[in-house]
Parts: C-alpha cells; sequence; structure tokens
C-alpha cells in the first residue's frame, strides 16, 4: 500500500496493524477501518473604522477514526448514524493531530483513538442487538455498501494568501464607514480555509485533496425608527485567490450596502404577508435546499427519529412538469463562478457523482452515502431501464467529528426550455395570481440570507428562510414598496406544490449548511419560481433605542441622544412658561 506521500504511509500502515491486530475474543472484528487527516488553515480578516479588527491565521489538524464491527449486513451503527453523539463521547478528546504530521507522532495519535473507537463500536454493537430485540425495527437495512477502492492523488495546494495586501484593502475600505455612523457594528472581512485531506481505508482507498473556500462581506445593522436592528449585507464567494474581489469591485459593494441601508431605515414591515410571491433563483435555491434537499438525505429514510418525508413517494410526482433536480458535486463551475460544495471524493472514500433526484418533477432518487436504502427507495429507473444497485452516489459528507451521512454538495435546479417563462411573463402571471385571490398586493422576493428546517418527527415539519430583500407589489397601480424584518415560513410539501410557473435564468447561492455530521459548504442553483400562495411573518425582534451617545467619530458635541432629550426637555417648559 506504499505511496510517495509519507503521510498517507503513516496511516495505511497503522491502519494495517490495527486490523490486524483489534481482536476481543467472543466480540465481532473490525470489518472496515477508515482513517482521515484534515489540516485547516482558516484565515479571518476583519476591520472596521479604519482599523484591522481581527487577524486570525491559524493551521490544525484533526483525525477521524471509523472502526465497523461486525458485517456489511450488521454491524454498530444504528438509524444511519444519525443518533449518535460522537462528539460527546472519550473519543472526542483525541482527535488532534501532532502539529508536525510527524509519520510516528502521527501514527501514536491513531493508534490511541482507534483503540478508544473500538471500545465504543464494541459498546455501539451490543446496543443495537437488544435493539433488535426490545423493538420493532420496521426500516431495519443492511448496515454498509460494498464499494469499490478509490486512489485519488491530488498535488497539495500551498500557495501564499495575499494576507497583507487584503488586509490593508480591508482597512482602507473600512475608513468610508466613518462616513457613515447610522451603520451600526459594521465590518468589512474576509474568510478563508484551506483544507487538506488524506483517507485510507481497509479496502485500499487512498485520497489525498486540497481545496480552498474564500469569502468577502460586507455587514452591519441599521436601528429603525421603530426600534428594529436590521442586517444589511452582501457577500462575494470564491475558490481561489483569482477570484477574490480588487479594491475597486469591493468599494462597489460597499456603496450597495449603504444604499440599502438607507431605503431599509425608510422601509416599514407590514407584520405578516399571505398571497401570490415571485422568488428569485438565490431566493429559490434555499427554499430548495430546505424544504426539498434535506428530505432527501438516504440516511434519514432509516432513521428511527425522523418523518421521512418523501420515503414512500419514489415515482411520483413533487414538483411540477419541466422542472429537474440533481445534486452534482462534480460541476465547479457555473456561469463563470465557481460552486461553493464541489469535491472530487466524499468523505467516505466514495468519487463525487451526479445524484439525480428529481426528473420532470417525478422524485427518482435520493442522496446516499454508504448507508444502505431500504430496496423500494433505492431509486426510479427510467423506462425500459434497469433498476441501478444500492450503492453510494457518493454524497458522504462530514466536518469531521460526527460519522459521514448524505448530505448535499450542490443542489441544481433546472427547467425544461420550454416550460419556462421571461421574468416580465412571471411577473405578469404574479399580478393575475394576486388578483384572481382578490389580494390588493404580492410579494417579490429578491434575497434570502439564510433558511433552517426541522426533519424529525418530533418536531413540525416546517422550514424557514430569513428575507433579507422583499418588495410588495401593489397589483392596481404597479407600484413596489421595500419591506422588512419578515420571514419566509412553511410545510415542504404544500410549498412545493404551490409552484405554478418559472424562469430559466439559474440564480447561484452558496454558505455553509449544517446538519448531524457538521458544517460543510455547499452550493445551490435555481431559476426563479412563482408560487401561488406564501405566508411571512414578522421577524421575532426586540425593540432598542438608539445609543445615548453618537460613535466618538460623529461627536459634534451635541451630546447625542441625551442632548436631543434636554432640548425637547427645554422646549417643552419653554411653551409651558407664562
Amino acid at each position: 500500500m506504499s505511496v510517495s506521500d509519507p503521510i498517507l504511509d503513516a496511516m495505511a500502515a497503522e491502519l494495517q496493524r490495527s486490523r490486524q491486530g483489534l481482536r476481543v475474543p467472543g466480540s465481532p472484528r473490525p470489518y472496515h477501518l477508515r482513517y482521515v487527516l484534515r489540516r485547516r488553515r482558516e484565515l479571518i480578516l476583519e476591520a472596521a473604522h479604519g482599523s484591522l479588527m481581527r487577524r486570525r491565521d491559524r493551521e490544525t489538524g484533526n483525525l477521524a477514526v471509523d472502526v465497523r464491527v461486525g458485517s456489511h449486513e450488521f454491524d454498530n451503527v444504528l438509524d444511519g448514524g444519525l443518533a449518535g453523539e460522537e462528539s460527546e463521547r472519550e473519543s472526542a478528546d483525541w482527535l488532534l493531530a501532532p502539529d508536525d504530521l510527524e509519520p510516528m507522532a502521527l501514527r501514536c495519535a491513531l493508534w490511541k483513538l482507534t483503540q478508544i473507537k473500538f471500545d465504543e463500536a464494541l459498546e455501539d454493537y451490543y446496543e443495537h442487538r437488544k435493539a433488535m430485540i426490545s423493538e420493532y425495527l420496521r426500516d431495519e437495512v443492511s448496515s454498509f455498501t460494498r464499494e469499490q477502492p478509490t486512489r485519488h492523488i491530488e498535488p497539495l495546494d500551498d500557495t501564499p494568501l495575499p494576507i497583507d495586501r487584503w488586509a490593508q484593502e480591508l482597512v482602507t475600505l473600512s475608513r468610508r464607514l466613518l462616513d457613515h455612523p447610522e451603520f451600526y457594528d459594521p465590518t468589512v472581512c474576509i474568510r478563508g480555509e484551506r483544507m487538506h485531506r488524506w483517507l485510507v481505508d481497509s479496502e485500499g482507498s487512498l485520497v489525498r485533496s486540497s481545496d480552498l473556500w474564500l469569502e468577502f462581506e460586507i455587514r452591519g445593522f441599521v436601528l429603525t425608527d421603530d426600534g428594529v436592528y436590521v442586517e444589511v449585507n452582501r457577500t462575494w464567494p470564491g475558490r481561489s485567490i483569482d477570484e477574490m474581489l480588487d479594491a475597486a469591485t469591493m468599494a462597489t459593494l460597499f456603496d450597495e450596502v449603504i444604499a440599502e441601508l438607507h431605503e431599509l431605515r425608510e422601509a416599514g414591515s407590514p407584520g405578516s404577508f399571505i398571497g401570490p410571491a415571485l422568488l428569485s433563483g438565490q431566493a429559490a435555491s434555499t427554499m430548495f435546499h430546505e424544504a426539498l434537499g434535506h428530505r432527501l438525505e438516504g440516511n434519514r429514510l432509516v432513521a428511527r427519529g425522523e418523518t421521512r418525508t418523501f420515503a414512500h413517494m419514489l415515482g411520483e410526482r413533487i414538483l411540477p412538469i419541466g422542472l429537474h433536480v440533481v445534486d452534482d458535486p462534480t460541476v465547479q463551475l457555473l456561469a463563470g463562478r465557481s460552486l461553493w460544495g464541489s469535491y472530487r471524493v466524499d468523505d467516505e472514500g466514495v468519487i463525487a457523482q451526479r445524484a439525480e433526484l428529481v426528473r420532470d418533477g417525478v422524485l427518482v432518487g435520493f442522496l446516499r452515502n454508504r448507508t444502505p436504502l431500504p430496496t423500494n427507495q433505492a431509486e426510479h429507473a427510467e423506462p425500459g431501464k434497469r433498476k441501478p444497485p444500492g450503492r453510494s452516489n457518493g454524497h458522504g459528507r462530514t466536518a469531521g467529528v460526527e460519522r459521514p451521512m448524505a448530505r448535499m454538495g450542490n443542489l441544481i435546479v433546472e427547467s425544461d426550455p420550454q416550460h419556462h417563462a421571461t421574468t416580465a411573463q412571471l411577473e405578469a402571471q404574479l399580478v393575475e395570481l394576486a388578483r384572481a385571490q382578490g389580494r390588493r398586493h404580492a410579494a417579490i422576493i429578491h434575497r434570502v440570507r439564510a433558511g433552517e428546517t426541522a426533519t424529525d418527527s418530533y418536531d413540525f415539519q416546517v422550514f424557514k428562510g430569513e428575507l433579507a430583500h422583499v418588495e410588495l407589489l401593489d397589483v392596481e397601480t404597479g407600484a413596489r414598496r421595500r419591506v422588512r424584518d419578515l420571514e419566509l415560513i412553511g410545510t415542504p410539501l404544500s410549498a412545493l406544490q404551490r409552484i405554478v410557473s418559472f424562469g430559466g435564468e439559474l440564480g447561484v447561492d452558496h454558505g455553509y449548511c449544517y446538519a448531524e455530521s457538521g458544517s460543510v459548504p455547499v452550493g445551490g442553483v435555481a431559476p426563479a419560481i412563482l408560487l401561488s400562495e406564501v405566508e411571512l411573518q414578522q421577524a421575532s425582534r426586540t425593540g432598542f433605542h438608539e445609543p445615548l451617545l453618537p460613535p466618538p467619530f460623529a461627536d459634534d458635541g451635541s451630546g447625542g441622544r441625551e442632548g436631543r432629550l434636554r432640548e425637547r426637555g427645554r422646549r417643552r417648559r419653554r411653551r409651558s412658561s407664562p
């Protein structure tokens, strides 16, 4: 198993030693071992008011060891791996790798962690056996798929980041904040993460990969007259140094944020809204991510605590004709932009693959890692074609501590040209829908800042999106009014069924997705969609008053809020004098 990389050599040698030596009489032996080393370099540069507020540049190394005892048919993993809290177990205290990655020190760290993981695996194995006796596990399936070993060795990119230049550009840009005391808690920042990953397993996989994620952001808050802090931000993602914005483009985004800040100060909140809505591609991608994507993660089809919204809908229509959904981590560029969720090999050593999920509105597949799915839920074959075997489609992902599970990479929603509408046609249909429903207003949602959802059977099956830019359209006059302090809420099946039309131009989104296996970078792509009805609720906000004093750089000696209150008191006293 020797390769030219001394780190992979050391990991492979220790794995082989563990495979041969981990034996307890009367207990099952390991049938699968996997070692992963992640070397992360994390960068944070933040500036405000002409000062570099934070400069953090650090490297850390973390280990992950997966020990499976028993067999592919039955092992120590229950509920598709979703039931465990690996971060709270003893093994979580032994994840650090040596900073210098010296091979023998690395082997010693793996040796210690493997022993603890083996002990935990045996405990879990007998807990699984106990559950088989005490419960009726109606969705019990085999434990682990058989896959071909992967050999994938990439060069490690250690190109120096231009940290000094970026820091100076941020400081220069942030000086402009001195002209805007109305912008509270502002920051301009660049965040970066470079990750080198080494993976070996007992099946013969050898993987070395190198990735870089970069993000520029301008963010701050404006305080409205009714005491609500409303966030304003712009972000720009990249996967290479060349994609980071130059100083001029950063300044352009700064101007956009300032203009939006003043617009939001004057905007009101309707409190709530129900009616038809047109979502941009970026906003639609968030809705598909929360309402659909998480519910197509295969591990949720076998976990006892999950609702399994789409488990029995394979081959049924869940979206309008003309819409297709895939998750494709192999797509690196779209419209000249790098996608945030691209990777080549997943965290279980399986080659990344395009996963077809919805074909012409019909559910045809799920995101899969090496957790087998029930035979009737593996994948829906095209007419006249054989159903493919129920193997992983390369979507096993983890942030490093928890066990990998099927996760989204780049969730891409596409539309057939013969079915999609132009922006003008979508807006005309929006007005028609509102009039047919007897409503005065319709909503146009331009940007969603973030989203969340619940999929477990204990909780309500809902999703929510935090709206960053939304307008109400007066269907009689055509006037548009910016509104704020709203969230999009809905239930997944009803929301997807309310899609009545869609566009063709694709919007791109990016971010970090949080789920049971941790935070992983994802991309989202979707066309604009028209929904016959959405519900918007007022965001939960606490009322605040403005600071008693202005920022020091904007203090003209008037005393700020306290001085204005004194002046108003003097005016009242003067008015009451005889």
